[in-house]
């Protein structure tokens, strides 16, 4: 695999992140308020595990 062709697959993997992340971002900008009390305090959890791991 030449350079070249690393390159193109690394910005064809950050533009397909962004793209997650962004649609992940307006789903949850749509979401009324209150939606997420089905599971309260996992959020909060799933955060503060994402410190501890690394």
């Amino acid at each position: 695999m030449t350079s070249g062709e690393i390159i193109r697959l690394r910005r064809q993997m950050q533009r397909r992140i962004r793209a997650v992340v962004a649609e992940r971002r307006m789903a949850r900008n749509a979401a009324p308020i209150g939606a997420d009390d089905s599971e309260p305090g996992r959020e909060h959890e799933s955060r503060n595990q994402q410190h501890v791991d690394g």
